[in-house]
């Protein structure tokens, strides 16, 4: 049996030690989702009528888990038994949901579209020539929100959107890094704002959700209970 040029503990410290390079000097990369990620709720029972909580505890809920993993709003949820009023956990939503921005680690280098970049040459589409160009390298495991969303924020306030879509890099089939190509799109403003109520439901994606595993409104993850 031929012996390995790069031996497993190799690679797992070579995914340790570019991982924590990439953390020292990373800053913060705010992803605006158009569509949040949603789970069920795991405490309560769905109600497929009303496309909300039924307001009932879920018995078979015995155990905790976690929602969105691998994100910075990643919580552990427990059962939490009630008999009466709403769902302590989700308040009567029948869902749980991240919010319109999540905040992750990651290391961004500016650089002209004109010039070389580490080597290589970066073709910019009609249009797109002029515009400040960003090299942005975050975790492996936010791999799908770099895939999923469009816009983004460095720099608190510099609006960015995705060039190119994201890669992933590692060595030896041991995944370690994330990276994309970003272009400056504006001076534009952060978007707390909270979901607005159903008097305006084209600006509230859960009104758009016909059921718990409507997968075409989901932009990330779903790893919530299934129905």
């Amino acid at each position: 049996m031929p012996r390995k040029l790069i031996p497993a503990k190799i690679k797992r410290e070579f995914k340790k030690i570019t991982q924590q390079l990439v953390l020292d000097l990373s800053q913060a990369l705010t992803i605006v989702q158009e569509s949040p990620m949603f789970v069920d709720c795991p405490n309560c029972i769905w109600d497929s009528i009303n496309k909300k909580s039924s307001n009932v505890f879920d018995a078979s809920f015995v155990a905790s888990t976690t929602v969105f993993p691998s994100t910075d709003q990643s919580r552990t949820i427990s059962p939490i038994s009630f008999t009466g009023g709403r769902c302590p956990v989700c308040i009567g939503e029948g869902q749980l949901f991240t919010s319109k921005e999540i905040c992750i680690p990651a290391m961004i280098n500016f650089f002209s579209a004109a010039n070389d970049r580490q080597g290589g040459f970066v073709q910019m589409a009609a249009g797109k020539e002029g515009k400040n160009s960003l090299l942005v390298k975050t975790l492996a495991c936010h791999y799908e929100l770099l895939l999923n969303n469009e816009i983004f924020m460095v720099h608190n306030g510099v609006k960015c959107e995705k060039f190119t879509p994201p890669i992933v890099r590692g060595l030896g089939g041991i995944d370690a890094i994330t990276e994309c190509v970003m272009l400056t799109v504006e001076i534009g403003q952060r978007t707390t704002d909270k979901f607005r109520t159903s008097t305006d439901p084209k600006d509230d994606p859960r009104r758009r959700i016909k059921g718990p595993t409507d997968l075409p409104t989901l932009r990330g993850t779903r790893t919530g209970r299934d129905s």
